[in-house]
């Protein structure tokens, strides 16, 4: 389809004609003629300069050589008896055969004329031309110019000896110039014949050359109209030929462009309405579940990328999270993320558990992903009520967890594959479900690739996850828009400007305060300020007094305490069994925090101290042994108010449980409890006397 002739195309033309059009035959004629001309004048130049050289050289050599011959000659005769009898006729016959030579002398050892054309000069002193006399000492060949001459004085030199006279032939300068005068005539009358010739050559060339110029800007012109499918026809075998086949397939590449253009600003509205499509299936806006504050952002590698983020909400208040990775970007990862945010939605209600959800979509992603396509993804489950986070990870990256109480990140990785790595249901026995307890301020962070993975501007250093955790750890205390934006600008600040490598998504989560309902049946009571300078207390001296011991939150660490206790100095005096009981009290107290606060996660830990008592007495007023302080950062719960354990209830021994608790308390003259300090939970065991059944037992928080 030819392209329409348009205003431009004729404004254009106008205006070429109005100022009018210079011939390029003309101008090339031109511009070979100058290059001719000046080619030829540059030549003469320097074949005129060389042969100045070659005459001045000819000359030159002629001169000492006519006086050298002259001096050979003139030896015998200055031995004689009457020299110059013989040396006055041989100067005039030099004189004679060349009478250019303005200086022609012959004198003896004394300096005195022997030989000369002039007959009144002999026996005189001679005197050398002005200037030659400086020039060299008396008895070496010189070849000089003196005033208008150039002169060769030549040594007379006896058989055998020394000098006995010199020879002095001179020619005038002007005699030198005229020869190059003639000559220089010679060369330009030849230079103005090849001038000319070139000049006539070269026009009568160009133009034969240049003939099929009018075709091609003709030709040009039609193309310029929007004519495209009238042919360029010049029968020339030249270069100019070879242009007018390539304007020709030029016209048609164009022709063929036009329709590709139309074609690519089709496929751009399909992928700018693909990318307005890709952004109606993210959050629009930060959502908000109880306590918790939950925004995310996204970045694309192009116009639409392979990146996914969503917040679902599911029956029963509960909140579904998802972060996923689509291996390739463009629109390739685009349509793979429409179609896994599809799945999500219509399976969310369906799988309660983000492990059976991720089993889920790997099922029905298979049957229609290709070979080599995958995607990884983070599945989570968030209960707003109890501020549990259930997840699974499908060989996503880890889930970063800021504790506000403590000020640690926790790293919780997977081991499952992702989806559609492997086919046939084999990512189920992969993936596990995992659970985060979020108390008051801790920042829970999910992101993709694009971002540990983002190269330095200038190097291949990687951004990193420990320079992820850095930024988390630096704005988390600020909120989670604090930690969005700050991610963002810190890649941005490593990656440079420009579009990324890779999509670039991140999901923050915020809990704003604590959950309004407890894991446990009763709520966390928040000790008073005196109450809670009061622990803190206990705890800076427990730190000072440097008895203490660090485990793991898993049951099977807390068997280093009994061996622990029982290497004690204060705990000595008292009896084995004694001993034995507040061993399993200690047990007792630190399994409760293990299960119900740090849900037995081995990557939490616990500390003990052993704090000697001091004089002070417990509440009931007895006097204490000492104090254990135990600090952990699991979430903060109040321990359950102690009924009384009737041993004769046949339901209670059946039951065989709350044994353990009745221990700690009779062992026990009180237990204090200090939930969510800066440094965390706090809690007091207090050893009462040396007698259980005197002790009080008291439990506070």
């Amino acid at each position: 389809m030819a392209a329409k002739p348009n205003a431009t195309n004729s404004a254009a033309s106008q205006t070429a004609r109005a100022r009018g059009v210079l011939s390029i035959r003309w101008i090339a004629t031109t511009i070979a003629v100058v290059l001719t001309v000046a080619a030829v004048l540059g030549v003469g130049a320097v074949a005129e300069r060389n042969s100045r050289r070659a005459l001045d050289h000819e000359i030159r050599a002629r001169l000492q050589l006519q006086a050298r011959n002259l001096a050979a000659s003139s030896s015998s005769a200055l031995l004689g008896e009457f020299p110059e009898l013989t040396l006055m006729p041989l100067v005039k016959t030099v004189r004679a055969q060349q009478p250019e030579l303005q200086l022609v002398t012959v004198v003896d050892h004394r300096n005195l004329i022997q030989g000369d054309a002039d007959a009144r000069l002999i026996g005189s002193v001679f005197t050398p031309p002005r200037g030659l006399a400086a020039n060299a000492a008396a008895g070496q060949e010189v070849l000089s110019v003196a005033g208008p001459l150039l002169v060769a004085r030549t040594p007379i030199a006896q058989p055998g000896g020394g000098p006995i006279g010199e020879v002095y032939v001179g020619l005038p300068l002007r005699y030198i110039d005229a020869a190059m005068q003639a000559s220089r005539r010679d060369q330009l009358l030849l230079l103005a014949l090849l001038t000319l010739l070139g000049a006539a050559a070269a026009f009568v060339l160009m133009s034969q050359l240049l003939s099929p110029v009018g075709a091609l800007r003709e030709g040009l012109s039609r193309i310029g109209r929007g004519d495209l499918d009238t042919p360029i026809v010049i029968r020339d075998r030249t270069e100019l030929g070879l242009l007018a086949g390539t304007v020709n397939e030029m016209a048609q590449a164009l022709k063929h462009a036009q329709v590709q253009m139309l074609e690519r600003e089709r496929l751009a509205h399909e992928v700018d309405l693909a990318r307005q499509i890709q952004q109606s299936l993210l959050p629009a806006q930060p959502v908000t579940a109880g306590p918790f504050d939950i925004r995310g952002d996204q970045r694309s590698a192009a116009e639409v990328g392979g990146d996914y983020w969503d917040v679902l909400p599911l029956p029963d208040g509960r909140v579904g999270l998802a972060v996923a990775d689509v291996a390739g970007k463009g629109l390739a990862g685009c349509l793979v993320m429409s179609m896994l945010s599809a799945l999500l939605r219509a399976q969310r209600t369906t799988h309660p558990l983000p492990a059976n959800m991720l089993a889920t979509l790997d099922e029905r992603l298979s049957e229609s992903l290709r070979p080599g396509v995958f995607v990884t993804m983070c599945y989570a489950v968030l209960d707003p009520v109890t501020g549990r986070l259930t997840f699974a990870s499908a060989g996503h990256n880890p889930l970063l967890v800021w504790r506000r109480a403590t000020g640690d990140i926790e790293v919780r990785a997977s081991k499952g594959i992702p989806l559609g790595a492997i086919r046939g249901g084999a990512i189920r026995a992969t993936l596990r479900d995992e659970t985060i307890q979020l108390g008051s301020g801790d920042v829970c962070l999910q992101f993709t690739d694009g971002y540990t993975e983002a190269f330095r501007d200038g190097s291949g250093e990687l951004f990193g996850i420990e320079r992820l955790q850095a930024v988390l750890r630096e704005h988390a205390a600020h909120g989670g828009e604090a930690v969005r934006q700050a991610a963002r600008e810190a890649v941005r600040a490593w990656s440079g400007p420009g579009i990324p490598a890779d999509d670039e998504t991140l999901l923050v989560i915020t809990c704003e305060h604590a959950p309004v309902g407890a894991p446990f049946s009763e709520p966390v009571e928040t000790a008073d300020e005196t109450d809670l300078r009061t622990g803190l207390a206990k705890l800076d001296e427990a730190r000072r007094s440097n008895n203490g011991i660090t485990l793991s939150a898993r049951l099977d660490a807390l068997n280093r305490l009994a061996p622990w206790v029982r290497e004690l100095p204060e705990l000595a005096s008292l009896p084995a069994e004694r001993i034995e009981v507040i061993g399993a009290a200690l047990y007792e107290a630190c399994a409760n925090i293990v299960e119900h606060g740090c849900d037995e996660d081995g990557r939490q830990g616990l500390e003990v101290w052993w704090l000697p008592a001091t004089g002070t007495a417990t509440s009931s007023g007895a006097r204490s042994i000492g104090n254990f302080v135990v600090r952990d950062a699991g979430r903060p719960f109040r321990p359950s108010e102690r009924m009384p354990t009737d041993f004769n209830d046949p339901a209670v021994r059946s039951r065989g449980r709350g044994l353990g608790l009745e221990i700690m308390h009779r062992a026990l003259a009180q237990v204090s409890y200090y939930p969510a300090t800066a440094h965390g939970n706090i809690t007091v065991l207090c050893l009462g006397p040396s007698d259980p059944e005197t002790a009080h037992g008291g439990t506070r928080s």
